[in-house]
């Protein structure tokens, strides 16, 4: 655990932090720079083709993503902000990572997911738009920025086998299901709120506030899990089975529903696995120092 970590390793650890939060600081403006212009460029030429067709439903189907690059222009941007905010305050943190202090690896390891989520949830958009190019290897290196240090805090401390295996599955799986339920919420709202046909909901698109509003409910409970199982609180394990069983319900009503691609049905089994893992007391009682109030 922390307080057990050689200060030598902490100091290290620390150090990783630090240049990690200041590449940060410096690239992710640049990299913003760099990826969004052609990506709207690319849906700007997807909505053309699509509005000019002489297929009925592409014209159709067009309307659904007329206000895309509107969306991917603020959302993007933000994430990228929530990871040089995040930065300034592992700099801000530092000392009192290396000193030991618990909610100062809470802390840190909330802040690291930033980035990491932020390049996840600019993967797909990157593919479709640009092709597997540079523009995806910018993606994968924002992600990095947060992976490397995120991963090194969890498996560099002083802890068992045991633990550093579960505690890095746990936060991989919480890490994965905070991006991808983002996105499917973004997709969702999208849909939600620029179909033709709003206000009124056209069939199939009634359960679209279950995968925008409930959706974005549960990801900020799974986000919100990293901080306190970092803090080794079981308040993170409540956050964590919350955050799980909402974007499992979610994703799962949002498939049987509308299904028209896997997205949803892979974000409710993240979702699931998320609560499994959390119901697991061999697994479970790891990751949290809490004992247990007996009456």
């Amino acid at each position: 655990m922390l307080s057990e970590t050689p200060k030598k390793t902490r100091l290290i650890i620390t150090y990783i932090m630090v240049i990690a939060a200041l590449v940060t600081i410096v690239s992710e403006p640049l990299f913003v720079k760099q990826i969004l212009p052609p990506i709207i460029a690319g849906q700007q030429t997807k909505y053309e083709k699509m509005s000019n067709s002489d297929d009925a439903e592409q014209r159709t189907k067009a309307e659904l993503i007329k206000d895309t690059p509107y969306l991917v222009s603020f959302f993007y941007p933000l994430w990228m902000a929530l990871g040089v905010f995040a930065s300034i305050v592992v700099l801000v943190i530092a000392r009192q990572y290396y000193e030991g202090k618990a909610w100062a690896r809470g802390l840190a390891l909330l802040c690291f997911a930033m980035p990491s989520m932020g390049g996840a949830y600019m993967l797909v958009p990157a593919i479709n738009f640009t092709g597997f190019g540079t523009y995806v290897i910018y993606a994968m290196i924002i992600s990095l920025l947060g992976l490397i240090p995120y991963f090194t805090i969890l498996l560099a401390e002083k802890s068992n086998l045991k633990y550093k295996i579960w505690a890095a599955v746990s936060f991989l799986i919480l890490g994965i299901q905070g991006a991808h339920s983002f996105a499917n919420g973004h997709a969702s709202f999208r849909i939600q709120w620029m179909h033709p046909a709003r206000p009124i909901w056209p069939p199939g698109t009634w359960v679209l506030w279950l995968g925008t509003q409930v959706m974005w409910l549960g990801t900020i409970s799974v986000i919100l899990a990293i901080y306190y199982l970092g803090c080794r609180k079981k308040t993170g394990w409540y956050l964590a089975v919350i955050g799980g069983a909402t974007t499992m319900l979610a994703n799962y009503w949002t498939h049987i529903v509308r299904g028209t691609t896997s997205d949803y049905i892979l974000g409710g089994s993240f979702g699931l696995i998320i609560v499994v893992l959390m119901l697991i007391p061999g697994i479970s009682k790891l990751l949290y120092d809490e004992p247990e109030i007996v009456a």
